[in-house]
């Protein structure tokens, strides 16, 4: 019986990656581990699959909705993670004696939101995380932060622009402008209509701020005042603090005593990373309309932008999250952390056009005639053992096709050979980009000229 044909086709917001997206998808972690290696950052991982007690209530009310969840087929209800930070919690608590505190975590893997799709972002996509737990210092957050810039500098981005913002601080604003009596929920709908500001403008983010009832005032007027508040500039387009005190202090003076130490903490946090030779190409801005929309963050948070694609939206994100680790044990774990949004930075990439992804360089041993095969095998053993990349020719034929094969996967060489070369050991090797050919090479030759480029 022939079974009928499959339309072959792909769920909503999920991808296939070619080889090109695949090898630049692949060159962005190898930097990560690079700089994670270098600055002691351990790697781990988690399962893609939890308890959905574990995932569920930790980043909001939003995120919830868009969790995968399901029974499994012991009726457990389970559900696939959304982030790394929550899973990297509950790791913690569970391993906590086999770890030595301050703990500082590399983690790369896939995570699953069922969110409305867009250019970069996807149902199903890889995050990069770079965690600290155990510690709640200044040092800790530069840390994270820094490890962070110094990856994206090491990518052809064209710049990048770090914008960081204190949880504290947006909580000490609403306060001032809704009054003290402003509850949780009422200042987390703010936090996430701010977070919007972005992508839906000034007038879209006023009138969901308008919508929260405010004490002692209108809601349209404390609207209009945390706009001011978060959108005030210096000079230099960072955020003007004297101005923001001014007017905290006009409107609720206790408010203003308890932002300022997260003011102190943020601007040292910023002028720290300006000061420890910061990358190049990274930029360092403070920028109090960055409010990050999970609900587990507690301190610094930040989010970074393409300079070249300014309506792109963040590749890089994090912050501090002091309490998240309580739901798992009694011991106090305060963690900071930032992820690298693995596919939203490689579709910038490919959007700017500066990463190469095509195989580039390494050679295709071009076979021209069938009784030299395990001579050309011979030959390319000796090539990847010396540490060029190297193929072979898989079907018989003319050599001018596996030239032609070669050419179109980007081999900067081919080298080939037949039953004369196999009788001398030699072999005949061609320049790809400029058709110069050497014939009867020795092997060693070869592979002395391939192993210098």
């Amino acid at each position: 019986m022939t079974l009928p044909l499959i339309q072959p086709r792909k769920l909503k917001g999920f991808r296939d990656y070619l080889p090109g997206p695949t090898r630049l998808r692949q060159m962005v972690m190898n930097e990560i581990r690079a700089v994670a290696r270098r600055a002691a950052f351990q790697e781990i991982a988690t399962p893609a699959l939890e308890y959905e007690e574990t995932l569920l209530g930790q980043g909001g009310e939003e995120t919830d909705k868009q969790v995968y969840r399901f029974e499994d087929h012991g009726g457990r209800k389970v559900a696939l993670r959304f982030d790394l930070t929550v899973p990297f919690a509950r790791f913690v608590a569970e391993h906590q004696g086999e770890l030595v505190f301050p703990f500082k975590k590399l983690q790369i893997g896939d995570v699953w939101r069922g969110e409305n799709t867009q250019k970069g972002r996807y149902r199903e996509f890889g995050q990069c995380d770079f965690d600290i737990i155990g510690v709640d210092s200044l040092a800790a957050d530069v840390e994270v932060m820094l490890a962070l810039a110094t990856v994206l500098s090491r990518l052809p981005t064209g710049g990048v622009t770090m914008s960081v913002n204190h949880r504290g601080l947006l909580s000490g604003i609403l306060k001032a402008a809704y009054g003290s009596e402003i509850n949780a929920a009422e200042e987390t709908r703010a936090l996430i209509a701010i977070d919007k500001l972005a992508k839906a403008g000034e007038a879209e983010v006023t009138k969901l701020l308008a919508a929260i009832p405010a004490h002692g005032r209108g809601s349209e007027d404390a609207a209009r005042l945390v706009m001011r508040a978060i959108t005030v500039k210096d000079s230099g387009g960072n955020a003007d603090l004297a101005a923001l005190r001014r007017m905290v202090n006009e409107e609720n003076p206790a408010a203003l005593a308890a932002i300022e130490p997260h003011i102190e903490r943020v601007s040292a946090i910023v002028d720290t990373l300006r000061r420890a030779a910061p990358p190049e190409g990274v930029r360092f801005a403070l920028d109090l309309s960055v409010a990050r929309g999970l609900g587990y963050y507690t301190g610094v948070v930040f989010e970074t932008t393409l300079d070249r694609l300014p309506g792109f939206g963040s590749v890089s994100s994090g912050g501090r999250y002091n309490d998240l680790a309580s739901r798992f044990t009694n011991r106090e774990l305060p963690g900071v952390g930032g992820s690298i949004g693995l596919d939203r930075l490689v579709a910038g990439l490919e959007e700017l056009g500066t990463a190469d992804s095509s195989m580039k360089g390494g050679a295709m041993v071009a076979v021209a005639s069938s009784d030299a095969l395990s001579y050309a095998f011979d030959v390319v053993s000796l090539l990847r053992n010396s540490g060029v990349n190297a193929d072979i020719g898989l079907t018989e034929g003319k050599v001018g096709n596996q030239f032609k094969y070669a050419s179109r996967l980007g081999y900067a060489h081919t080298v080939t050979v037949g039953g004369s070369e196999m009788a001398t050991r030699t072999a005949n090797l061609k320049d790809m980009n400029t058709g110069e050919e050497s014939r009867g090479l020795p092997i060693a030759e070869i592979i002395a000229r391939l192993a210098s480029q």
